[in-house]
């Protein structure tokens, strides 16, 4: 089936797709019959720009835009999407990636302050949340414990499930099962919390015990190490604004969920900042 343009981050991802989904319904597609559509000389371009070969002008997006017959919306996003991967600039980044966040549904989230930070005390919570809803724990502490990885005591299991009940994050069911009452939830980033970094520590602890417990085909570990620019970081920073944006929305549609995940973005110094060192000489 063919995706709306608007679940990708990456035009060239898209155009992979909407090439792979046309070919597989009709027999005429070719590159060669989409250049003819798009008024494209090179019978090639389109392969060229799926494969990182070519970048889209101005009068190219258009012409794309025409030939796959998206909408003004869908153009639109088609446009700033390919304005975004294209960008060399971190405000021009920006400026792009706004536009897109307006045209793309973004998950609504509840903005977790206050009292509620009392959600990341303990780090299982967090989980118990997404777990108590994948199938009827009822008041079974010890199954619902067991289901945590790893393990938590049937005291903890209950203890998080009554925190989640008085913030008003989780309602029980006539049948014993859970229902989340907020799709989506996310830390005050204006905040600084001791709740919500003791959180991430415990999770990178987590990770490194993934790293030994868990195969390859159960988990997705990796890493860069890079030099920046502080304009590249900038940069970076959008990207994976934006990536994490595509994946509350693919979570957010996924209505056969099975087991719950850690997912965990990482980008920090491993390094003396030389500029301002050799500034400060």
């Amino acid at each position: 089936m063919l995706r709306s343009v608007s679940e990708f981050i990456d035009y060239r991802r898209f155009l992979e797709h909407y090439y792979r989904e046309q070919k597989r319904t009709s027999r005429q597609f070719s590159f060669r019959w989409f250049a003819k559509q798009a008024g494209i000389a090179s019978p090639s371009f389109l392969k060229f720009v799926i494969d990182g070969k070519r970048n889209l002008t101005s009068p190219m997006i258009e012409k794309f835009c025409q030939a796959m017959r998206l909408d003004a919306r869908e153009a639109k996003f088609f446009s700033h999407l390919v304005g975004f991967n294209q960008a060399k600039t971190a405000r021009d980044k920006q400026e792009h990636y706004a536009v897109l966040r307006s045209l793309g549904s973004p998950v609504q989230e509840e903005i977790i302050r206050g009292r509620n930070f009392e959600y990341f005390e303990r780090w299982h919570t967090p989980i118990v949340r997404e777990v108590a809803c994948l199938r009827r724990f009822g008041e079974d502490w010890e199954s619902l414990g067991r289901a945590v990885a790893p393990p938590i005591s049937p005291a903890e299991a209950r203890t998080a499930v009554e925190t989640l009940l008085g913030l008003g994050l989780l309602e029980k069911r006539g049948d014993g099962s859970y229902r989340q009452t907020k799709p989506g939830l996310a830390a005050d980033e204006s905040l600084t919390s001791m709740p919500v970094r003791a959180f991430h520590g415990i999770m990178l602890e987590h990770a490194k015990r993934a790293l030994h417990e868990f195969g390859k085909h159960e988990r997705n570990q990796s890493s860069l190490i890079m030099g920046l620019s502080a304009s590249a970081y900038s940069a970076l920073t959008e990207e994976i604004g934006a990536f994490k944006d595509r994946v509350k929305r693919l979570v957010h549609n996924d209505a056969d969920c099975t087991r719950v995940y850690q997912f965990s973005l990482d980008l920090f110094p491993v390094s003396a900042d030389l500029a301002q060192e050799a500034g400060q000489a």
